[in-house]
C-alpha cells in the first residue's frame, strides 16, 4: 500500500458518503483488520470464535458505518474502534446465546467473560495493542528502505542479542552496531509518528 494515501478520517467520510466504494472498504479492512482481531482476542473468548467474530465485526461495520458518529474531541479513533468492536461482539454473542437451540454454553460463557471487562479496561487494551500494531506496521513500511546491514543489526538487537555477538555475526565494528541501531530507530520513530497522525485521527 502506498504511503501517500488519504487519512483514515477522510477514508471513513468517503465510506459514509459512498457506501458502495469497494476500494475504500478494502483499504479500511486491510488497514485495521489485524487491530480489530487483537482487540477481540483480548476478550479471552474461545479461539474458534475469534475469526468468526472478526468477520461479523467487519460485516457490521460495513453495514452500520454510515450511522456511526465519530467525535474526535471525545476519544481517539483507536478507542472508538475498540469500543465499537466490543459492542458488536457483545451483540453477536447475545444473539447467538438467545437463539442457541443446541443448548451450547460457549456463547453464554463468552458473554459472562466479556461482562467482566470494563470500558476503562477496553481503553487500556486499545492503547497497549495499538502500540504493538503501529510499531509492526511502521517497521513493515521502512524495512525495505534500510540497508541489509542496518536491517540485520536492528532485527538482531530486537531479539535482545548482545552487541558483541551482533558484531561477530555481521562482521562489523562495535561503533557501527550502535550507529546502525540508532539509524533504524530514528527511521522507525519517524514512521510511527507519521502513522499515528494518519491512522489514529483525534
Amino acid at each position: 500500500m502506498s504511503k501517500d494515501y488519504s487519512t483514515r478520517l477522510t477514508l471513513i467520510q468517503r465510506l459514509q458518503n459512498n457506501h458502495e466504494d469497494e476500494c475504500c472498504w478494502e483499504d479500511f479492512v486491510e488497514t485495521y483488520k489485524n487491530y480489530i482481531y487483537v482487540i477481540i482476542r483480548n476478550f479471552n473468548l474461545k479461539t474458534e470464535l475469534n475469526e468468526d467474530l472478526l468477520q461479523n465485526v467487519l460485516l457490521k461495520l460495513w453495514k452500520d458505518l454510515p450511522k456511526f458518529e465519530y467525535r474526535p474531541n471525545k476519544c481517539r479513533f483507536r478507542t472508538w474502534l475498540s469500543l465499537v468492536t466490543c459492542n458488536i461482539v457483545k451483540d453477536y454473542l447475545k444473539s447467538k446465546a438467545g437463539n442457541n437451540a443446541k443448548k451450547e454454553v460457549q456463547y453464554e460463557e463468552a458473554l459472562e467473560s466479556m461482562s467482566r471487562v470494563s470500558e476503562p479496561e477496553i481503553e487500556k487494551i486499545a492503547e497497549k495493542e495499538w502500540k504493538v500494531f503501529i510499531a509492526e506496521k511502521a517497521y513493515e513500511g521502512i524495512k525495505d528502505d534500510l540497508s541489509d546491514k542496518v536491517r540485520s543489526v536492528f532485527e538482531l538487537s530486537m531479539q535482545d542479542i548482545p552487541d558483541e555477538e551482533i558484531e561477530q555475526r555481521i562482521g562489523i565494528a562495535s561503533s557501527s552496531v550502535r550507529v546502525y541501531k540508532q539509524r533504524a530507530r530514528n527511521a522507525l520513530i519517524k514512521e510511527i509518528t507519521r502513522l499515528n497522525k494518519e491512522l489514529d485521527c483525534h
